[in-house]
């Protein structure tokens, strides 16, 4: 009976001491380290900016930094998406960033970047309110809130063009030998003409193959453009092989575009020669249509 009365005095003293541990831990998971929130203050030159997308270049960007400070670095990352809290902009005119400051740190910066889009030719003025996502879990986030104006108020009147006369030419130069030539080793330029016959100035008018440029600005009526054979080395090979001369046309933010193929110009083309490629009628000073000939 002492043996068994012994048993039981020591169970109780085991369940006892148990109990006891227990009611020191609340077992919850809970990390021993106590964890305290930053708190994240957003900073930028101006939260009132003005943006002239006229003066940013075509398909060109204009960034406006933002920063987010902490006053002391911290273990885990902090992820602070920017969004759109209100304005007449859209995603096709701006991109927002993300701020990440990463453990160890105490800063980081992203750009609100604004396009110049052509998403339309004739564009009225736009808005835009900036502020950060509400899903900031492990930071508490000073208010902030940005209002940029995006200035449209202008017409893109500026129609663009490519002229491109690439190409090779094999033969037999009067021996079993072949011989290949490069068509871009002609040198051509393109001028822009009135209805009158007079040179108005150059599209395009460098060493380059293929040649690009563009023109705007100009009254109403009918224009012509002109390839002028500005050095055609092959002219005196004997050869009369053609050598196209593809136009590629676009006015941005319109619908005017499109590509087509003149076959006027030829390996026996003396420099010097000038070219009729197409007719160009301007109307309300920015629509064109541009015909071949």
């Amino acid at each position: 009976m002492k043996k068994i009365n012994k048993m039981l005095f020591l169970v109780a003293l085991s369940v006892g001491i148990f109990t006891t541990s227990c009611s020191e831990d609340d077992y919850t998971g809970a990390s021993m380290i106590n964890y305290s929130s930053p708190t994240v203050t957003l900073s930028t030159a101006s939260t009132n900016v003005v943006v002239d997308e006229s003066a940013i270049p075509e398909d060109g960007e204009f960034l406006i930094p933002v920063t987010a400070s902490i006053s002391e670095p911290v273990l885990a990352d902090i992820h602070i998406p920017l969004v759109q809290t209100g304005g007449t902009a859209d995603a096709h005119d701006f991109d927002l960033g993300t701020m990440i400051i990463t453990s160890g740190t105490t800063s980081a910066t992203t750009n609100i970047v604004i396009y110049n889009t052509c998403d339309t030719g004739v564009e009225g003025n736009e808005t835009l309110t900036v502020s950060f996502a509400d899903n900031i879990a492990n930071a508490k986030m000073t208010p902030f809130s940005m209002d940029i104006s995006i200035e449209n108020d202008w017409v893109n009147d500026v129609i663009e063009f490519e002229f491109d006369w690439s190409g090779e030419l094999t033969y037999t130069a009067g021996v079993p030998a072949e011989v290949t030539i490069d068509f871009c080793d002609a040198d051509i330029d393109f001028a822009l003409a009135d209805n009158g016959g007079n040179v108005l100035g150059y599209i395009a008018a460098t060493a380059s193959c293929p040649e690009a440029g563009g023109f705007s600005g100009l009254p109403d009526g009918t224009y012509f453009i002109l390839a002028e054979v500005y050095d055609n080395p092959f002219s005196g090979l004997g050869l009369t092989d053609t050598m196209p001369i593809t136009t590629t046309y676009s006015h941005c933010g319109f619908d005017t575009a499109g590509s087509f193929v003149n076959s006027v110009l030829n390996t026996a083309t003396i420099s010097g020669d000038v070219i009729p490629l197409a007719t160009v009628e301007i109307s309300g000073g920015y629509n064109y249509t541009v015909t071949p000939w």
